[in-house]
């Protein structure tokens, strides 16, 4: 999935002028590492948000295979 990011960014990046990517404060070699931290940074949080609403479910002994 990271790469997908990375090969959108450069397609995107591709399109924009040297002036535009300065405008946003990226330069044409740091916009694709910039999007990539982005999309990894947003699963990280889904990924704790995830584990955080998982939560503990007691099991009792007669829910046990046997």
């Amino acid at each position: 999935m990271l790469a997908q990011a990375s090969s959108a960014a450069n397609r995107t990046a591709a399109y924009l002028s040297d002036h535009q990517l300065n405008d946003w404060g990226y330069t044409r070699g740091s916009f694709a590492a910039a999007m990539v931290a982005q999309v990894k940074a947003d699963f990280d949080a889904a990924d704790k948000a995830q584990a955080a609403s998982a939560g503990f479910q007691p099991v009792t002994f007669s829910q046990l295979p046997a």
